[in-house]
């Protein structure tokens, strides 16, 4: 290895220090020490009374949380205060190197002095006078300690003997290895990191154990100057302090000459070989989302500084799948005048979130805001599931009940208001079965059923299946919108079932894994579980799921949405909406403005919504930019290589007890009893 020719080989001195700094130091040990012997003194006693209590000092240091995802290996992101990041590791897993070098340079004899080191400050007094310059230190490793965890950093002489008295106290009561493993986990390395595991993960991303001698003495000499000796911002003094720190440890007989200079020589400069901090979140929606679920439940310290353990439900690969299809879709599309897309997978088995995808292009507009989440948007016809599902279920309508599609207008009673839905191609299609007016998504016939069963049951439908309209409500006094989901139900309008009221990528995935489960709901959830220390404070527990529609409905609506010739007419036969070789139900929707672009479906193992348009409403995207352009190609992506990823082949639902079926209008069908053909 090459020796840097920019690195001094010997320290350069320091502003003088005054000449009577050696006589306070005797003094401050005299005044420390006699004391402190003659305990029965009362001014020692009480002095003493007035100490931090020493068992303080084995408290918990604030620390890291660390958020993984669901293999509990990839770290998704570490939740620290700005400016701070520790990780508490035993003495244990630290190797040798660096406590070896620690030592060397802080305290050499720390594990044979009693809390104080007389020798060591009559030693600094003589080196600092020689030197007329601050260049040795008096405190042992235990008063360092005492000093960071108890006493502070005060320059008095007052601050000097509570420190060695606590020292004392401190070295009665524990072990050697207990006041060192302490120190090196609470001790500032500069750039953010406190603490050994801290410092070898920014500098180095290593752990402390695979630190090398060259590593470890850099490090360790960072300790006595945080500002003076940061190698990233002065290599010069940092490699000087180095030096320092290997010719203690020659000097000590922990290494060789040759040792030292072979560390010396390795190159371990910016950027190649040491790094700077960083905290780049993989999934960053995600990890807000559960940044502010831990908060909701343990608070915000305890989230950022409480150093939890936390498991979540995301799987990697399937969030890596979406992120990409989201991002190259999007882009691939911005011709068309948008650029944001979301994107929420959950697996109804259990409700986990499996992949969240927040926004397509963080350095676009909204791209800072988790838009799987929040706010609400037109759902277009997507919502027309819901309708659907709670006609099926009133015992009205079946899957071959016909409908007129034809002109149609609604007034509600007392209003002046007309409402005239259209289709989306501006036609009139005849009279079609209700599962093709629903797999060709026509309006008019949508708005017939939706009134043929009352709005409000619609909305209980949704709300049932946890997906709750929201309800504009203008704006608070930041200018943000405000939106409520538990309205009246006379508050809604006919517009419900196109699409009139918002929803979230979240809650679409959710309603569609009430399907998906044949009529349980399971609340999505982010979190596996959260431990402390090796302690458990929180599990998710199996969510059995709450019966919240007839499972008869359910096969019948999945029999809808997954039958390829219910689309045929619109969208033609084996389309995007289709997964070759696999069975699968869908909804498409888009908004009349083309602001909003939507596509819902799932199998039994696994529920995709996604959303695709421009984080501002008011923004649309290009005329006939609609679902099948913008959101199908990204459901249909990501569906077909998540199947692949997780190895599921093709399932579909077995028929429940208590349905008939009877060829009607040219095909089976499927009824409840009392409404079949």
């Amino acid at each position: 290895m090459r020796r840097r020719a920019s690195a001094p080989q010997f320290l350069a001195k320091g502003k003088v220090s005054r000449p009577a700094s050696w006589l306070i130091r005797v003094f401050a040990l005299l005044v420390i020490a006699v004391p402190s012997l003659i305990v029965t003194s009362p001014g020692y006693v009480a002095f003493a009374d007035k100490l931090p209590d020493p068992m303080q000092v084995t408290s918990d240091i604030p620390e890291d949380t660390l958020v993984y995802a669901s293999d509990n290996k990839t770290l998704l992101a570490d939740l620290h205060p700005p400016g701070y990041q520790a990780y508490y590791e035993p003495l244990s897993d630290m190797g040798t190197f660096l406590p070896e070098a620690v030592i060397s340079i802080e305290d050499r004899n720390f594990y044979s002095e009693p809390g104080i080191d007389p020798q060591g400050i009559v030693r600094a007094a003589t080196v600092d006078l020689k030197s007329h310059s601050p260049v040795e230190g008096a405190s042992t490793i235990t008063q360092q300690l005492i000093k960071l965890r108890l006493v502070g950093n005060d320059a008095t002489i007052d601050r000097k003997m509570r420190e060695a008295l606590l020292a004392f106290e401190v070295e009665r009561r524990y072990t050697k290895d207990q006041i060192l493993e302490w120190y090196l986990n609470s001790v500032f390395f500069a750039n953010t990191a406190w603490g050994s595991a801290a410092a070898s993960k920014i500098y180095f991303h290593k752990q402390t154990k695979d630190l090398d001698l060259a590593q470890a003495s850099m490090l360790a000499g960072v300790i006595r100057g945080p500002t003076i000796y940061n190698p990233l911002v002065d290599w010069t003094s940092a490699k000087n302090r180095q030096k320092t720190v290997l010719d203690a440890m020659i000097r000590d007989d922990k290494i060789t000459a040759a040792d030292a200079a072979r560390a010396f020589a390795e190159d371990i400069s910016p950027p190649a070989h040491m790094f700077m901090p960083a905290n780049q979140p993989a999934a960053p929606a995600f990890v807000r989302y559960v940044t502010g679920l831990l908060i909701s439940q343990f608070g915000q310290d305890e989230t950022y500084t409480g150093g939890l353990r936390v498991v979540t439900t995301l799987n990697p690969t399937l969030q890596d799948i979406g992120q990409r299809v989201v991002s190259q879709n999007i882009k691939a599309l911005s011709w068309r005048n948008i650029t944001q897309g979301a994107l929420v997978s959950i697996d109804p088995t259990t409700g986990a979130i499996v992949a969240m995808v927040g926004s397509a292009n963080p350095n676009a507009y909204g791209g800072q805001y988790n838009l799987a989440v929040w706010p609400p948007r037109n759902p277009g016809s997507s919502m027309k599931i819901y309708t659907y599902t709670a006609a099926i279920a009133s015992g009205k309508y079946t899957m071959t009940t016909p409908i007129a599609d034809s002109r149609f207008s609604y007034r509600e009673p007392g209003s002046t208001e007309v409402y005239s839905p259209r289709n989306y191609d501006g036609r009139y299609h005849g009279t079609c079965q209700l599962q093709a007016c629903m797999g060709n998504s026509l309006n008019i016939p949508a708005v017939k059923v939706e009134l043929g069963i009352g709005v409000s049951a619609v909305v209980t439908m949704a709300r049932k299946m946890g997906a709750p309209p929201y309800v504009p409500h203008g704006v608070d006094s930041n200018g943000f919108p405000i939106y409520t989901n538990d309205d009246p139900l006379n508050t809604y309008g006919p517009s419900l079932t196109l699409g009139g009221y918002g929803e979230t990528p979240l809650q679409m995935a959710t309603g569609a894994s009430v399907l998906a489960t044949q009529g349980l709901l399971r609340q999505p959830y982010a979190i596996e579980y959260v431990s402390k220390r090796d302690q458990l404070v929180y599990y998710h527990q199996f969510d059995a799921g709450k019966r919240v529609l007839d499972p008869r409905v359910a096969f019948i609506m999945e029999q809808i949405m997954s039958n390829d010739n219910n689309r045929a007419m619109i969208f033609g036969r084996g389309s995007l909406l289709t997964l070759p070789g696999r069975h699968v139900g869908v909804k498409t929707g888009t908004s009349d403005s083309f602001a909003d672009a939507w596509t819902v479906g799932y199998t039994p193992h696994l529920v995709t919504a996604v959303w695709g348009g421009n984080a501002d409403w008011r923004r649309k995207m290009t005329q006939g930019s609609d679902s099948y352009y913008i959101a199908v190609p990204m459901w249909h992506n990501f569906m077909q290589k998540a199947l692949d990823a997780l190895g599921m082949r093709d399932e579909w639902y077995s028929q429940p007890a208590g349905l008939i079926v009877q060829k009607c209008r040219g095909g089976i069908a499927y009824y409840l009893p009392g409404t079949h053909c």
